[in-house]
């Protein structure tokens, strides 16, 4: 009888190379060969990009299938793909979960490692508990990322990536791929979204590590993708191109919103509070403000590198409600927050206050004392029973959502293309998310 069976991986990549993604796409294209059936897409999930433990995005890749073949095969096979294309570094932690049948409590293991740093020990536990499969683990770090892309089956709001990969001892990638980026961009946008930042010239599409990855094009239509993968496997001589359903642009990692004095380090949140004082501009052009509710402060901290935002921070003052999106990294003096976002509820009144006029003359009449009005130095004409003139300065800053520019984007960010756009389901068909189908051997 078949069984449901979900394979979580994660920890596989390093500084020096190789991606998830790359491994996650050898094992779909070899279940694929062995005839398994899919329930759902691959999927690639991004975690809190905030955990320090992490070697680049954060991403682990979960496959979710029916087999009737047994477990240990399954296992057997993970282990030597595992051991066969997962690099070794200090940093890293190669790790797999296997899991037959329902994926229970992981569910909660993924929410919370979408926006908190989490103890392996928790996550070993439910994993014992629920007879899980442990591949690796050798550190107690991957584990953490392998059974919350487990526990992300099946999502609810979801993007999907295209991403073609050459063979890792490949050499340099062609520069021609990133114009080829830019004109499929122009030619498919808002069909495909955040794969060019037009404003800094930077193709987002296209990785900066030594990795096997040649691009990863988004979309939320994944029949788009699947139409231009063959034409861009063969332009681009790709090994190999897989459709992940994944998190990412969904902004996820920031859905908890906290009390200042409940967020702890590393965490990714957001918080509502009045700004507190005049924002300021660091050497370096980062942007310092602070943020108050009734639990506490803390400081923020706009990162030049977001381009747009920047200018966004220098505009807040003293009194707006505002709600700030980030992680919380602890400093020497206390938690800081990285902001990636801010949503302005509420502008405060730019009051000011100044001496009337003098309506003989039209100069600026000054104090004649205190309880005496006022009188002009310039004709003598008294006034004693005028006051001060009040006046409201319209703000620049107006309510709304402020995101960063696009060659800041985290993986889980939304994005300005993303804003409104509903995911487009699919039937779950390797013909659909897998090239060259079938995979050749």
């Amino acid at each position: 009888m078949p069984t449901e069976l979900h394979v979580g991986i994660d920890d596989t990549d390093s500084p020096w190379g190789m991606c998830t993604t790359y491994l996650g796409a050898l094992l779909v294209a070899e279940f694929v060969r062995r005839g398994y059936e899919f329930i759902d897409f691959p999927y690639l999930v991004r975690l809190n990009p905030n955990v320090p433990f992490k070697t680049r995005g954060n991403g682990a890749v979960s496959i979710h299938l029916t087999t009737s073949a047994e477990v240990d095969g399954v296992a057997e096979l993970v282990e030597e793909y595992l051991e066969r294309y997962a690099y070794r570094h200090g940093k890293t932690d190669p790790t797999a979960v296997l899991l037959a049948g329902p994926i229970d409590t992981l569910k909660e293991v993924y929410l919370r490692a979408l926006s908190e740093l989490i103890p392996p020990k928790i996550v070993v536990k439910v994993l014992e508990k629920m007879k899980a499969r442990i591949i690796g683990n050798a550190k107690g770090r991957g584990v953490i990322g392998a059974a919350a892309s487990i526990g992300a089956f099946s999502m609810s709001y979801y993007s999907y990536e295209l991403t073609l990969y050459r063979p890792p001892t490949s050499g340099q990638r062609c520069k021609s791929i990133e114009q080829d980026v830019v004109e499929l961009d122009k030619l498919l946008r808002p069909l495909t979204y955040s794969n060019v930042d037009y404003s800094s010239g930077r193709v987002l599409a296209t990785p900066r590590g030594p990795d096997p990855v040649i691009a990863g094009v988004r979309s939320f239509t994944p029949l788009i993708l699947s139409s231009i993968a063959p034409r861009l496997a063969e332009k681009w001589s790709a090994q190999l191109a897989l459709i992940y359903k994944t998190n990412q642009s969904t902004g996820e990692h920031l859905a908890q919103r906290k009390s200042i004095a409940r967020v702890r380090p590393y965490d990714s949140a957001t918080v509502r509070g009045r700004v507190s004082g005049e924002a300021k501009t660091l050497p370096g052009g980062h942007i310092v403000f602070a943020l108050s509710d009734d639990t506490g402060r803390i400081t923020c901290v706009v990162y030049r590198e977001t381009g747009f935002l920047t200018k966004v921070a220098r505009l807040l003052r003293d009194g707006d409600i505002v709600e700030v999106c980030g992680g919380f990294v602890p400093r020497s003096k206390g938690l800081t927050l990285n902001v990636e976002c801010i949503r302005v509820l509420q502008t405060a009144p730019l009051v000011s206050e100044g001496n009337p006029r003098c309506p003989v003359c039209g100069k600026h009449l000054k104090s004649a004392g205190r309880n005496k009005g006022f009188k002009c130095a310039s004709c003598g004409y008294r006034a004693r029973s005028a006051t001060k003139i009040v006046r409201i300065t319209p703000r620049v800053l107006e309510p709304g959502l402020y995101l960063q520019s696009p060659i800041a984007y985290r993986h889980l960010s939304r994005t300005r293309d993303s804003l409104g756009a509903p995911p487009v389901p699919a039937p779950p068909l390797p013909q659909l998310f897998l090239w060259p189908y079938p995979p050749t051997a």
